[in-house]
């Protein structure tokens, strides 16, 4: 057979040349050498060419579990999940693959969502081989693929001062993740800094990056932030991190032309334009905090946040009917907020619309009937519009306030002369 040749073509590049002399040769091949072409048709991805050798060769050999073992992971390749769990229950309990397939059983019962007998199967081989570092590698997955990252960690632990990698997966990496997810930001970065040396992509920068900002390391993660954004710029979120780096190390240029570059990737991206509206407000420039404000009620009117900024910039510059439009259209597509009443009555005042701002105003008591504020706001409006009775109750409620108890006693001395 020129099993030797084919590999040598494939290697050289000449893929399609290579597989028509390996399946030529088949016809005259020995047994060992259909089963070295079945793991080179597995290594290229031809699972279905790999199928056909390998069902003939357990068919003969029936007592081979090794050839079982590979059958079953081809048939778990193609779906066929049934006909490949027929295949791992037919390997002996006293069989040295038994582990092997324990872990393929395991991972085909998470599949079909029986998580609970996967995690038996799991707990099978580990009593056959307690230390067994591929073992403890598949129960670390297991949990980590649940989000279960407490029970995972003392797995990957064992692994972390063996020089092993099982199916490609950075170890340290993965317990880095486990430890950043459950709070232990010191931990996990000295788990970054070894398996950052091997693995470095845009989800381990990230990850890394957003580790050291929990650990309140802003200038740290600066630079982490920056590389990850080299490697995938169109994915916002580095820029989003990078930017709250920037804000908490009193960097507000640098924050703000970061979301700028964020801004040039995607205009609509809601996040981005709040983040830019509230570092253009700290860098006391208001008319682009409102204009990025705007712009992201455009593509989100319901976003409460912004509602509440760009209010607070309108009230400072007393556009009240633009304060009301702003509210209305929030609350049209489905937004809700107790301070949206509040704002209105103040809004409606503003503009001398005395009844609807009773109205608002009423309907925010419930919500702020503990506000010294709202009360005095709210006892004055009553007051204005003659309701006595009810604004000597309100102003009852600010009588023991240090700040307004000589201003309310007078307004409730005055009220009892006319009552």
């Amino acid at each position: 057979m020129s099993l030797y040749e084919a590999v040598q073509l494939i290697e050289n590049g000449q893929t399609e040349k290579g597989l028509e002399l390996l399946k030529k040769s088949l016809k005259s091949a020995n047994d060992e050498e259909k089963y070295e072409a079945a793991l080179l048709f597995q290594s290229l991805g031809l699972i279905e060419d790999a199928k056909t050798i390998i069902e003939d060769l357990v068919y003969l050999y029936d007592d081979d579990d090794d050839l079982k073992i590979m059958y079953a992971e081809i048939l778990l390749d193609l779906d066929l999940e049934d006909e490949a769990l027929e295949i791992l229950l037919a390997i002996n309990e006293d069989s040295e693959n038994r582990v092997q397939a324990l872990l393929l059983m395991a991972d085909l019962y998470q599949v079909q969502g029986l998580d609970e007998v996967a995690e038996q199967k799991l707990f099978e081989a580990k009593r056959i081989l307690p230390n067994e570092p591929v073992v403890d590698f598949a129960l670390g997955e297991y949990y980590f693929s649940k989000y279960d990252y407490k029970k995972a960690i003392p797995y990957y632990e064992k692994l972390s001062n063996l020089d092993i990698e099982v199916n490609g997966v950075n170890k340290d990496l993965r317990l880095a993740e486990c430890l950043s997810a459950e709070g232990e930001w010191e931990d996990a970065i000295t788990f970054y800094e070894k398996g950052i040396q091997h693995t470095k992509d845009f989800h381990t920068l990230l990850g890394y990056g957003i580790t050291l900002f929990q650990a309140e390391r802003y200038l740290a993660c600066i630079p982490v932030f920056e590389e990850a954004i080299f490697f995938d710029p169109e994915y916002l979120v580095a820029h989003l991190w990078l930017s709250k780096a920037f804000d908490l190390e009193g960097q507000y240029q640098e924050g703000y032309e970061i979301l700028q570059k964020a801004l040039l990737v995607d205009e609509t991206n809601v996040e981005c334009l709040l983040s830019a509206a509230k570092l253009a407000r700290k860098l006391k420039n208001l008319d682009t905090s409102k204009k990025h404000l705007q712009e992201a009620l455009i593509y989100d009117p319901s976003l409460i946040e912004a509602v509440q900024l760009l209010v607070g910039i309108l009230f400072e510059e007393e556009d009240f009917d633009e304060i009301i439009g702003t509210i209305d259209l929030a609350i049209e597509h489905g937004a809700s907020d107790p301070h949206f009443n509040w704002d209105l009555g103040k809004a409606y005042y503003g503009i001398e619309n005395y009844e609807l701002a009773l109205k608002q105003y009423r309907l925010a008591y419930n919500d702020f009937n503990q506000e010294i504020s709202f009360l005095k706001e709210y006892g004055d409006l009553l007051f204005e519009e003659g309701l006595i009775q009810e604004a000597k109750e309100i102003y009852s409620k600010l009588v023991d306030d240090e700040y307004l108890q000589e201003e309310v006693q007078e307004r409730l001395d005055r009220i009892n002369e006319i009552l």
